[in-house]
C-alpha cells in the first residue's frame, strides 16, 4: 500500500504533489482497505505520525495538493477554519456554490425587524427557514 501511495506523488523541491484522483474540494484521495481518505491524512499517518482525537490534518505550506509530512500539521476544524477564512480559500458566504444572497442582502434581512419572516423569503427569494436561521445568526453568523 505505501508503496501505491507514494507512485502518486510528485517530489519536488518544496511540496510533495499529490498526482492522482482528488475530491470536489481539491484534496488528493486515496483507498485504504475499501474506504477512500484524504492523501494528506494517509502521507501523516505512513510518516508514522499519529492525529490525536477531534483533529484534522492541516497544510502549513497552505498548498492542498500537498502530502510532504513536513507541510503537515494537526489541529482542530476551528483553527482550520480560521485557516481558510485568512487565506481566502472558505467556501462560506458568497463563495459558496448554494448561495443565493449577497453579504449585503443578509444585512438588510437583519435589519428588517418590522417585516415578516414571510414577506422577507418572498422578497429575497428564499425559504422562511432560510430568513429565520439568517435573523437566529445559525446561518451567516459570522457576519456583522
Amino acid at each position: 500500500m505505501e508503496e501505491r501511495f507514494w507512485d502518486k506523488v510528485d517530489k519536488t523541491e518544496t511540496c510533495w504533489l499529490w498526482t492522482a484522483r482528488k475530491n470536489r474540494g481539491g484534496y488528493g484521495q486515496f483507498r485504504v482497505n475499501g474506504q477512500i481518505h484524504t492523501a494528506h491524512r494517509v502521507s501523516w499517518i505512513l510518516s508514522g505520525r499519529t492525529i490525536p482525537e477531534g483533529h484534522v490534518i492541516r497544510h502549513k505550506c497552505r498548498n492542498k495538493h500537498c502530502v510532504n509530512p513536513d507541510h503537515l500539521e494537526t489541529g482542530t476544524q476551528a483553527e482550520n477554519e480560521a485557516d481558510k477564512i485568512r487565506d481566502g480559500t472558505s467556501n462560506r458566504g458568497i463563495k459558496h456554490p448554494k448561495a443565493k444572497l449577497t453579504e449585503e442582502q443578509v444585512r438588510q434581512i437583519r435589519a428588517s425587524a418590522d417585516e415578516t419572516q414571510k414577506c422577507l423569503a418572498e422578497e429575497f427569494g428564499v425559504s422562511q427557514t432560510a430568513i429565520s436561521l439568517i435573523i437566529q445568526r445559525k446561518n451567516w453568523s459570522w457576519l456583522v
